[in-house]
């Protein structure tokens, strides 16, 4: 429904739901929007076309196409179609976008469509993750037809390539795909990272020369950047006298860094390596000296990479520091975990403040979605309610 509300009256979408019961309220969604451009497809995509037995779980989006005797929970027959055969029916032309979510079928649907594969060419998000298994696999064969793999980072709105070499995130879902032709199409709009190549070199020195531009450096200051917000106008006096021991170098220039990678008027590529660079120097940070708000930049910053484990970790180990030690070393200037509490004004007990921004970024990034913590999250939102922020 929202892709048909992106995509507009002049665009058309096609859904494939094999679900009885979940396709029937997609078409009461379709109907009630009054969307005129949506093809509800009540099928499967397989490798073949034919019939199948869908296992039907509690959460309708872990439904699954089954084969032989496995059956272990109820289940309906559904109807299978591939993409191939959908390439003729529909006579498909001009496809932007591919969203693949079919609980480890992923591999026959490339199967049954290499024709589609290979005559068009959409931005494709495919789902790599099945249950606890990773299909990485899926990136070879991808690969095989054309499509390079990339991840998003969610800070920055941007698909970097994806390195297969590297442990992913363990929260890592979903990656993207495109062929050569697709991503200079999209060149133009700053949401791509081509290939390794086009990253500038590691490391925090090579910001030097975008700091010395006329400007930059006060620019890219966190005197700059967070002492206006509210909580920076209440603590600025503090951390100014804590700076000016000149033991804490590493904080401003962490600072300085994420600052850069939320400049838009610099190149993709540079606000990727600033803020991969920040990340580095936060981590090295947190190890070598333990601190709470330093957890707090580390949380933000992870989670606008895309590291998100790591952020939850933070969160976790920070919010257990809180409650348990009832307090937090405000003396250094900090990034707040969530953009949300940028805004809003510590008061008097900023102890709560810090602890609700903490407890929500935490119940945000903890799992997949908050309809699956169940009452597991109770207290935490019951502190978070009973704070008011």
């Amino acid at each position: 429904l929202s892709m048909a509300h992106a995509v507009g009256p002049t665009g058309y979408v096609w859904a494939f739901e094999p679900a009885r019961e979940t396709a029937t309220l997609l078409a009461e969604g379709i109907a009630a929007n009054g969307f005129a451009h949506v093809a509800l497809e009540q099928s499967a995509l397989s490798s073949t076309c034919g019939t199948a037995r869908l296992s039907l779980n509690e959460n309708s989006e872990l439904n699954a196409l089954v084969r032989g005797d496995s059956l272990a929970s109820a289940s309906e027959t559904v109807s299978i179609l591939t993409l191939d055969e959908c390439l003729e029916r529909y006579n498909w032309r001009d496809i932007d976008f591919v969203k693949i979510d079919a609980e480890g079928e992923e591999l026959n649907i490339l199967k049954g469509g290499e024709r589609f594969f290979s005559e068009l060419s959409p931005l494709i998000q495919y789902e790599v993750k099945a249950g606890t298994d990773l299909h990485l696999e899926l990136l070879r064969h991808f690969a095989a037809l054309g499509y390079h793999s990339y991840r998003l980072v969610p800070g920055l709105d941007l698909l970097v390539p994806f390195d297969s070499e590297s442990s992913p995130d363990g929260f890592l879902l979903n990656l993207f795909c495109c062929k050569q032709d697709c991503f200079e199409r999209y060149s133009d709009t700053g949401f791509f990272l081509d290939s390794q190549s086009d990253l500038p070199t590691a490391g925090t020195g090579r910001f030097e020369g975008v700091r010395k531009q006329p400007g930059n450096r006060a620019a890219y200051d966190w005197r700059h950047t967070i002492s206006g917000l509210p909580y920076g106008v209440q603590l600025s006096a503090l951390w100014e006298r804590t700076m000016a021991t000149g033991t804490i170098s590493d904080v401003d220039e962490a600072l300085s860094l994420y600052a850069i990678s939320v400049d838009s008027s610099l190149s993709p590529a540079e606000r990727f390596r600033a803020l991969e660079s920040c990340l580095h120097l936060l981590k090295s940070l947190c190890e070598r000296r333990p601190s709470t708000m330093h957890l707090a930049s580390l949380a933000r910053v992870a989670r606008d990479y895309g590291a998100r484990s790591l952020a939850v970790n933070a969160l976790r180990q920070l919010s257990e520091a809180i409650l348990e030690h009832n307090g937090t070393n405000l003396r250094e200037p900090f990034l707040m975990p969530g953009k949300r509490f940028d805004a809003i004004p510590p008061g008097e007990t900023i102890g709560n403040w810090v602890l609700a921004a903490v407890l929500e970024e935490l119940e945000r990034l903890g799992s997949f979605s908050s309809f699956y913590t169940g009452p597991s999250a109770r207290r935490r939102l019951e502190i978070i309610r009973d704070l008011g922020f």
